[in-house]
């Protein structure tokens, strides 16, 4: 296939992988079967026992909670802060080493992001040739691939059906926060598994999958016919529909069990704003999903008087800085583009 930035009709082709190989990781069995001390392959029969269901009605926990402490008076948590911006890059060096606008005509942010991947039958329908956007979701990442994973077959008895490492096709904001972020994620790797139905996903992330560490689980729901989620007023979120994702928190992350929606951390709803057509080899622009994350992105902010050049918010509540933050994402991205994942053939046994 020959890569470009645009096919005569418009429709972008994705860029070819990054020519570093995949991570050693993705051969070691020690990633794939996590050692850390509160790992499980899930008991499906056991976890659907406890009803799980996503809230229908939407009203995030970090729009309340996250951003209302005194720490969060200074605008450093913001998407496109300038505080300290200099240092990490003085630091540390670039962390990921490219950068694109999600405005660019030319689609190159979007394009190098989404590639094949040889097992693409593996992935997970939710995730399988799309490019998505964490709308709402308040931490310094904005788009995320999950196609060029390592996918493997499911076991009659369960286990890791994916393996996946944060730094690639994962993007985050260019700020001295964002940075720090993926600086830590560099070498954090998430473990998924999915429930025999396909319904519902678990990842476990960790950075080190050794006995003396602890992973983190959080849960991506996929969206059944008739499912109906509305915001605290009671308007319908139109714009989920059957097959996309919910993305959710509960408890303090290291029960892959606990489902109880009084004990919600962490809550939105991914939206998809490309996919890829193997068969043409290129990528297309949700054009509706799309418009929003452009219009988010370019938004003009209009407090600089209000926010004192925009460095505080003390007279600003929990959901203000909420608002302020998801409706004020990034034009400007950082990204590293993946590998190749390694063949079916090499993963399946470990």
């Amino acid at each position: 296939m020959e890569y470009t930035s645009k096919t005569m009709e418009g429709n972008l082709q994705p860029a070819p992988p990054s020519k570093q190989r995949h991570p050693k990781e993705f051969l070691d069995p020690q990633y794939w079967n996590p050692e850390c001390s509160n790992f499980e392959i899930i008991d499906w029969s056991k976890f659907y026992g406890k009803n799980p269901s996503p809230p229908k009605i939407f009203d995030p926990p970090q729009k309340h909670k996250n951003l209302a402490s005194v720490a969060s008076t200074p605008l450093w948590w913001w998407n496109r802060s300038w505080f300290c911006k200099p240092l990490p890059t003085i630091i540390c060096g670039r962390p990921k080493p490219n950068t694109a606008r999600i405005s660019d005509d030319n689609g190159k942010l979007i394009s190098h992001l989404l590639g094949p991947n040889p097992n693409s039958d593996l992935v997970p329908i939710g995730l399988r040739n799309r490019l998505i956007w964490t709308e709402n979701n308040i931490a310094p990442e904005t788009l995320i691939s999950f196609n060029r994973w390592a996918w493997r077959t499911q076991s009659d008895e369960g286990r890791v059906v994916g393996l996946g490492n944060l730094r690639y096709d994962w993007t985050n904001d260019p700020t001295c926060f964002g940075y720090g972020f993926s600086i830590g994620n560099a070498n954090r790797f998430a473990a998924v598994q999915t429930s025999p139905d396909g319904m519902w996903m678990i990842l476990a992330t960790f950075s080190d999958p050794g006995q003396k560490s602890k992973v983190n689980y959080l849960h991506m729901y996929v969206v059944q016919d008739g499912d109906v989620f509305k915001t605290p007023d009671g308007n319908v979120l139109d714009h989920v529909k059957p097959g996309d994702l919910v993305r959710i928190s509960w408890g303090d992350g290291s029960d892959p069990y606990e489902c109880d929606n009084d004990n919600l951390k962490y809550h939105y709803f991914p939206r998809v704003v490309a996919t890829l057509d193997e068969t043409k080899g290129i990528v297309t622009r949700n054009d509706e999903h799309y418009s929003d994350l452009l219009t988010n992105a370019t938004s003009e902010a209009d407090m600089c008087c209000e926010t004192c050049c925009y460095t505080c918010t003390c007279c600003w509540s929990a959901e203000g800085r909420f608002d302020f933050q998801v409706n004020h994402i990034s034009d400007l991205q950082i990204f590293e583009t993946s590998p190749d994942p390694p063949t079916l053939e090499t993963i399946d046994r470990l």
